[in-house]
């Protein structure tokens, strides 16, 4: 289970929005494994409640830029809640996706440090995570499908999570990702807020 303080928190930010549905959302979230997933498999908060940690983290990262004079002009016509909406639920399509599975895992013989040419190590069946998608409906599209299955997303909540992966995406949809941009500056925004949070915030692990 993820920290408490990051549920409370997070519950909070999304109870501020006055959005028919949200309570249903929020009891979806709970009944999910939402608060239990990694973020991902291997990389950026791969832990027990690393997904709402991230999520936590994309939301201060993109509220941030509402005091960066770059970005202060652009957003000033996002209010506060479509920024704490797209953040906190753009990786919405993560919940029911992680499984946990046994993995072989390399233990060095020399207490930890790595082993010379000699390769002096054994192997150990450690915990990890896999994928197992029982909704094989892509990542950012699969978000938005999910969550106006609850609440009625705004036409910038809507692009701005579907396309939150940004320039990440197959290169065959940069053009329509530019022209997202163009259209939502937020998309910009909330792919950055995720680079941050995933790079700057997160170890890898």
């Amino acid at each position: 289970m993820a920290n408490q303080d990051y549920i409370k928190r997070f519950e909070t930010m999304l109870s501020e929005c006055q959005r028919e549905g949200m309570d249903k959302l929020i009891e979806y979230l709970r009944k999910s494994d939402f608060y239990t997933a990694p973020a991902s498999t291997r990389f950026h908060s791969c832990h027990e409640g690393g997904l709402v940690e991230h999520s936590l983290n994309v939301a201060d990262c993109l509220l941030n830029k509402h005091n960066n004079p770059v970005w202060s002009d652009r957003l000033s016509e996002v209010g506060r809640e479509s920024i704490i909406i797209s953040a906190l639920l753009h990786d919405i399509c993560k919940s029911n996706y992680y499984v946990v599975e046994m993995k072989n895992k390399k233990v060095y013989s020399d207490h930890g440090k790595k082993s010379d040419s000699a390769g002096r190590y054994d192997w150990e069946t450690v915990p990890g995570y896999t994928v197992d998608d029982k909704i094989p409906y892509g990542h950012g599209e699969k978000s938005v499908m999910m969550i106006e299955e609850f609440i009625k997303l705004k036409p910038v909540e809507r692009y701005a999570i579907r396309w939150h992966m940004g320039y990440t995406e197959a290169k065959e949809n940069w053009n329509t990702i530019s022209l997202a941009i163009k259209k939502y500056p937020l998309v910009l925004a909330i792919f950055e807020a995720d680079l941050e949070s995933t790079y700057l915030l997160e170890k890898e692990e």
